[in-house]
């Protein structure tokens, strides 16, 4: 019985596959729909979601923020082609 308590996976591992899906799906979203404010939009998403008490929307649209933020190179190039 040990032996399958070790070998059980983390439960909210599914839940975090799911959020990192959802984060980059809504990050490539975010830059075809908003181009270069594409960033600016992704906070506003989140002070909305902060003003509103809805805390998990705003974890997430924070997180989305993030993403953007740590590709300057991408915005970049999107705000040059468009």
């Amino acid at each position: 019985m040990s032996k399958l308590l070790d070998h059980n996976p983390d439960p909210s591992f599914g839940a975090d596959v799911q959020h990192d899906v959802a984060v980059a799906a809504a990050v490539e979203l975010a830059m075809e729909f908003y181009g270069c404010d594409a960033v600016t939009a992704a906070a506003k998403r989140a002070i909305e979601a902060r003003h509103l008490d809805r805390e998990s929307h705003f974890r997430f649209w924070v997180n989305v923020f993030k993403s953007l933020k740590s590709q300057p190179n991408l915005i970049a190039d999107i705000c040059r082609s468009g």
